[in-house]
């Protein structure tokens, strides 16, 4: 009766305003039935927001968690969450303490805040290890990672947090049916630390940094020698190595014009129909004649 009460002393002016609003539209025939419809719609959703406020204030824990879930299901999940919230406390030791909490990790993924919603799922996972929603819960916490896993540019921590916790779930989950997707997901995340390290060190030649180049192509060739761009990283290496040759002191000029022709050598085994041998044969005439021109 109070809820009542308080609604009717602070809203029968407004109801009296509508519906004079509504006799008035009714009188004036231009005025169409949208407009009305928007003003009944109006009144609705100033209710509903009544009712969820006081909700939000209530003890009654038990109407909290079933508005919860049902907020939920109509994926609203701000209210959800919310509500949820509130109650966990009062459920943790209880048979549907467990339910309740996954609806509030799900919710979280849900909204998009996966740094909040990896936190809870590994609450959830460590609170109850043996439910039955613990591989999601392993699985999502993962996906948060890789939802927060940024562009190749940028730091790449998330995207390594993100492949640490697949293959947690991988090892912990190896018949799951979300492996196949698993291993895709990790595919195309070694793809990405792949093109950054591939990226960065075009830069190193780029940027006529040709030692740090030299060295950083042959890591990535190591690092993933079965690489898509292993093409273009073995042309790079012959000119950042030809060109670091060159611009050497006396003393190590040799040694490396000698490493050109073994990058070279090692292109054209690798690529010998390729474009670019045309240019890099060149390269390699040039780094011969240097040999001879410093061993007269």
């Amino acid at each position: 009766m109070k809820f009542y009460s308080h609604f009717l002393v602070y809203h029968i002016p407004f109801l009296h305003f509508l519906t004079n609003q509504l006799l008035s539209l009714h009188c004036k025939y231009y005025y169409t039935m949208k407009q009305i419809l928007s003003l009944l719609l109006l009144l609705t959703v100033i209710t509903s927001c009544n009712e969820y406020n006081k909700l939000v204030k209530s003890e009654d824990y038990e109407l909290k968690k079933t508005k919860g879930i049902e907020y939920y299901n109509a994926k609203d999940y701000i209210k959800s969450v919310t509500l949820l919230e509130s109650v966990i406390p009062f459920y943790k030791l209880s048979m549907e303490g467990e339910k309740i909490y996954y609806y509030f990790c799900m919710g979280n993924y849900n909204l998009k805040d996966y740094y909040l919603a990896s936190y809870y799922f590994r609450r959830f996972i460590s609170q109850y290890p043996s439910s039955k929603y613990t591989e999601e819960c392993q699985f999502l916490s993962a996906m948060c990672s890789v939802h927060n896993s940024p562009e190749y540019a940028l730091d790449q921590t998330e995207t390594f947090n993100a492949l640490d916790q697949l293959q947690v779930f991988a090892d912990m989950y190896p018949d799951s049916k979300k492996m196949d997707t698993c291993n895709l997901i990790m595919d195309n995340l070694h793809a990405k630390l792949e093109l950054k390290d591939f990226e960065s060190s075009k830069l190193y030649h780029q940027t006529e940094n040709y030692k740090a180049a030299v060295v950083a192509f042959e890591n990535i060739i190591v690092k993933y020698p079965t690489s898509k761009y292993k093409q273009e990283i073995l042309y790079l290496s012959v000119l950042s190595s030809y060109e670091l040759a060159i611009n050497s002191i006396q003393r190590k000029k040799l040694e490396r014009l000698n490493n050109t022709l073994k990058s070279y050598r090692k292109f054209v085994a690798e690529y010998p129909n390729s474009d670019e041998i045309s240019e890099l044969t060149g390269i390699k005439n040039k780094t011969e004649a240097a040999i001879n021109e410093f061993n007269k």
